[in-house]
C-alpha cells in the first residue's frame, strides 16, 4: 500500500515537473525600461511657457512604488525604482534642460499618477497614462495621455516593444502636460 502511494507520488511529480519548469521559465523573464531620454519637443514647449523656475515635490501615485506591470505570459514590463519616480525624474529632465529648474524655487509642482496601463496587441499597443498636476496653492488639472506603438503576435516581442515604448510614452505625457493651457497657470 505504502509503495503503491510512492509510485503514484513520483508519477504526479513526473508529471508535473515539465509544467511547473516552464511557469518558472515564462515568469522569470523582465522586459527593463531603458533610462528616460528628454525630448527637445518638450524643452522647447517648455521654453515657450515664459514661466519662472519651479522645484519638483515627490509624485505620488494611486499605487505607491508600483514598479511593473505583467506582460502576457512572457514577463512584466518593469521601470526602476517606480512608475511615479521615474516620470517624476523625467519631468525634472526636461525642466533643467530648458533653465526651468531650481530645486529652491518657492513654486512647487507636484504630481500624482492616478492611472498607468498598456495594451500589447497583435498589430498595435499603447501606454496610457492619467497625471494630476498641481501646486501649492492647490490648483490642478488632470492630462490623459495616450502613446501608440507596433504590436507583435509573439508574446516576447510585443513585451520588448511594451517596454521600448515606456521612455517615448512618457515624452508625450510630459508633453501633454506642458501642452495643457492650464500648465502655465500652475506654472506662474
Amino acid at each position: 500500500m505504502i509503495r503503491g502511494f510512492i509510485h503514484l507520488e513520483r508519477v504526479m511529480y513526473l508529471r508535473l515537473l515539465p509544467f511547473l519548469a516552464a511557469t518558472a521559465l515564462m515568469t522569470g523573464c523582465a522586459f527593463n525600461v531603458a533610462p528616460y531620454g528628454a525630448s527637445v519637443k518638450n524643452v522647447e514647449a517648455l521654453k515657450a511657457t515664459s514661466i519662472k523656475p519651479v522645484s519638483v515635490a515627490k509624485f505620488q501615485a494611486a499605487k505607491p512604488g508600483d514598479a511593473s506591470i505583467s506582460c502576457r505570459a512572457a514577463g512584466s514590463v518593469k521601470v526602476e525604482p517606480s512608475f511615479e519616480t521615474y516620470i517624476e525624474k523625467a519631468f525634472i529632465d526636461e525642466l533643467k534642460l530648458a533653465g526651468l529648474y531650481d530645486p529652491a524655487s518657492s513654486l512647487k509642482l507636484s504630481g500624482k499618477l492616478e492611472q498607468i496601463d498598456f495594451s500589447s496587441g497583435i498589430s498595435d499597443g499603447n501606454w496610457t497614462f492619467t497625471l494630476v498636476v498641481s501646486n501649492a496653492r492647490n490648483e490642478s488639472f488632470s492630462t490623459q495621455s495616450k502613446f501608440p506603438f507596433s504590436g507583435s503576435f509573439i508574446a516576447d516581442k510585443a513585451c520588448q516593444e511594451v517596454a521600448q515604448a515606456f521612455g517615448p510614452a512618457v515624452q508625450k505625457l510630459i508633453e501633454d502636460v506642458v501642452r495643457n493651457p492650464k500648465f502655465k497657470q500652475i506654472a506662474s
